[in-house]
């Protein structure tokens, strides 16, 4: 199996599936909150707190969701 497709069945499917569960609630309620490990552009990543709203579009760029813990991994 390649490592992109590694990749993508081990992190990004389940993080989509918990944004799409935590999302559901959040969606048309911009007051709510959610933070986002964001990828930057020399590949370090930061914690941002971002609208509910806006969780999905950030996953599609490939920021992603904290671990378990509430850490984002670096």
């Amino acid at each position: 199996m390649t490592r992109a497709r590694r990749l993508l069945l081990t992190a990004v499917v389940p993080a989509m599936v918990l944004v799409s569960a935590m999302t559901a609630s959040a969606v048309g309620t911009p007051q709510e909150k959610a933070t986002v490990c964001h990828v930057t552009g020399n590949g370090g990543v930061r914690e941002i707190t971002v609208s509910g709203n806006a969780v999905p579009a950030h996953l599609a760029h490939g920021d992603v969701l904290p671990d378990e813990y509430g850490d984002c991994l670096t």
